[in-house]
């Protein structure tokens, strides 16, 4: 099991924290993690931008899709955008994407908050590797 750190921005975390979030997406130009990085029962620590460590999870399941198009990204967006819950805002930015990773979330906790140190901008980070 691995562990991850995921940095999301607070409207999307408080929906994953009520549970209303089900599904974690991340949509990117290159393949980055969590890009065929994260797997079924890794743990994932989530952090609020320029905010501590609220929650964690374990991961249900994982799917990926590569070589994207917009028309691509726009069909993810009618498939399962009901569990992912981005605004406009958020497909409109990411339409242009060639990588996706879904991510499945179960067993969210809040945890203590806790503020971490990072060096650079990634919005995913692997932790450590099974």
């Amino acid at each position: 099991m691995a562990e991850h750190l995921a940095i999301l921005k607070k409207k999307y975390l408080d929906l994953i924290i009520t549970g209303q979030k089900k599904i974690e997406c991340r949509l990117t130009k290159i393949a980055c993690p969590p890009f065929e990085q994260v797997h079924p029962n890794d743990l994932i620590q989530l952090k609020q931008s320029s905010g501590p460590v609220r929650a964690q999870a374990t991961v249900k399941k994982v799917r990926y899709f590569r070589n994207l198009s917009p028309a691509a990204v726009d069909q993810l967006r009618r498939n399962y955008n009901i569990l992912i819950l981005g605004d406009d805002q958020f497909w409109t930015a990411k339409k242009n994407s060639r990588y996706c990773t879904l991510i499945w979330l179960k067993n969210i906790k809040i945890i203590t908050p806790a503020r971490i140190k990072r060096k650079g901008l990634q919005a995913w980070i692997v932790l450590n590797k099974s």
